[in-house]
């Protein structure tokens, strides 16, 4: 199961790193909709390709649960590495300038009188390119259990014959 987790992971990281791609173009970002659907759709499908290819027709919840959180992790770390190479080489002005836009939309609110020059300056030292690749890790893992918690259930499969 894990050695299928790694190989539909991959195909997960790439779908992942497409979406983060499409993101950084403002004029595309409605499409990271779509991705959300392709995601879910996907592995939907390939936990479904797990149990009958892998686990003969039968799979628990548990181990459907533990499947689903494997491809958002070998997927996540895949979109980490693409992450990290946007930020530091293709894009190295990307996060600077994301945050500029925040501080700029902030302007006339309330929060524009939190957000001084000195928390201002902390956060764009915490966004640096590892840490928000790393960041993006664990995010995908949260989303990962909460779409895990409900792909499991509808591809969970037990055979009560089975012997064990």
């Amino acid at each position: 199961m894990n050695k299928h987790a790694m190989n539909f992971g991959a195909i997960i990281g790439v779908i992942f790193s497409i979406n983060f791609l499409i993101t950084t173009i403002k004029s595309l970002a409605f499409a990271q909709y779509i991705f959300v659907v392709i995601i879910v759709y996907a592995v939907y499908k390939f936990a479904i390709h797990c149990r009958e290819n892998v686990m003969e027709g039968s799979i628990s919840y548990g181990s459907a649960l533990w499947y689903v959180m494997q491809l958002f992790m070998y997927g996540s770390m895949i979109s980490a590495l693409v992450r990290y190479i946007f930020y530091m080489y293709i894009k190295p002005d990307f996060l600077q300038n994301q945050l500029n836009e925040t501080m700029q939309a902030l302007q006339g609110t309330p929060m524009a009188e939190i957000v001084t020059g000195d928390v201002y300056q902390q956060t764009m030292e915490l966004m640096t390119p590892l840490n928000m690749a790393l960041q993006s890790i664990w995010l995908n893992l949260i989303l990962g259990l909460l779409l895990g918690l409900v792909i499991a259930g509808i591809v969970k499969k037990q055979n009560i014959f089975k012997a064990e």
